[in-house]
């Protein structure tokens, strides 16, 4: 009886060991990674409260921060559109009206970025996550021209920006 207690203790001690040390790797995978992008803080807190990225490799972090990316996009230009169907005044109509064709066209681009990273095209994904970047900018920045109004999508626009940056900061480590 003693005996068979002993091996399950035993058992129970090597499963605890194994797994403190596989998910400090990927604790110390998320560090490593983030230290290679310009925004270790965000970077390390962004993927730690995303499922899976305590497992995944290089590559299944690109592919959370694009798959974070796409879903940013699509919320952000479904938003886009509701806004512009409420909105009153000619230039914040305008401003929406631009804001809806650069994320049409941010979509576009993440398609591609989420195709190349699957077949490790990887300049191609970095290029098209740049295009993504310019986009959301170009949104923000048209509420910023004359006759200035405030954007009601800074926040979007900055959260696809800020993941646009250490998505591609990300990439580059994998190629």
């Amino acid at each position: 009886m003693e005996r068979k207690l002993l091996r399950w203790v035993t058992i129970v001690i090597a499963l605890l060991i194994f797994y403190q040390s596989f998910t400090s790797v990927s604790a110390d995978l998320i560090e490593d990674t983030c230290n290679k992008t310009s925004n270790f803080k965000f970077c390390v807190s962004f993927l730690r409260s995303k499922p899976g990225s305590a497992t995944a490799d290089v590559q299944g972090l690109a592919q959370i921060v694009a798959d974070q990316i796409q879903i940013y996009l699509k919320d952000t230009f479904s938003k886009v559109s509701k806004l512009y169907k409420e909105a009153t005044e000619r230039v914040i109509k305008e401003c929406f009206q631009i804001c809806s064709e650069e994320y049409g066209v941010a979509i576009q681009y993440m398609n591609g970025v989420l195709a190349n990273l699957k077949s490790k095209s990887y300049r191609n994904a970095r290029e098209g996550l740049s295009g993504v970047y310019v986009d959301a900018d170009t949104c923000e920045e048209s509420f910023h021209e004359e006759p200035v109004r405030p954007s009601p999508l800074t926040k979007n626009n900055y959260d696809v920006k800020d993941l646009a940056v250490i998505g591609s900061q990300i990439i580059h480590i994998l190629g």
